[in-house]
């Protein structure tokens, strides 16, 4: 099932995305700190709101969630950062392509969700396609 598989991709996508905005959230310094500090713990609880989510669609549609940070790792395509100070231009960086990378990613299984005719997963991802556009609208006007 092609759908599955790139659901589960993307939930281990999303487990690795919020260690890296745990990362973000806890090395930006600098300039714009308090509100990236701040934009930043809103994006990892969101996050884990779509992992629990996506998790439960998962086995909803009576198959396995990706559920260990070992499988996880090998599935995503989510890049890591060290553990190290980040100033605002390289975060803003890196979350702009990371929601970049989400709003095409989310579209894809959009669409794959209405070709099986899963209107189930298709609304659930529809959602997440709408804040992943608003968010990015947001850091690019924060970036100008």
């Amino acid at each position: 099932m092609k759908l599955f598989e790139k659901m589960n991709k993307y939930l281990a996508d999303q487990e690795v995305m919020y260690i890296k905005l745990h990362n973000l959230h806890w090395f930006i310094y600098g300039e714009g700190f308090f509100t990236l500090h701040a934009k930043f713990e809103e994006l990892y609880n969101y996050t884990a709101d779509i992992i629990d989510d996506v998790a439960e669609r998962i086995l909803a549609m009576g198959c396995t969630p990706v559920a260990s940070l070992k499988k996880a790792l090998l599935l995503t395509t989510v890049e890591e950062l060290e553990d190290e100070g980040i100033t605002k231009n390289d975060a803003m960086h890196q979350l702009v392509t990371d929601m970049e990378y989400w709003v095409k990613n989310t579209k894809e299984i959009i669409s794959l969700a209405e070709e099986e005719g899963d209107v189930v997963t298709a609304d659930l991802f529809t959602g997440y396609l709408s804040e992943y556009e608003k968010t990015l609208w947001m850091l690019r006007a924060y970036i100008k």
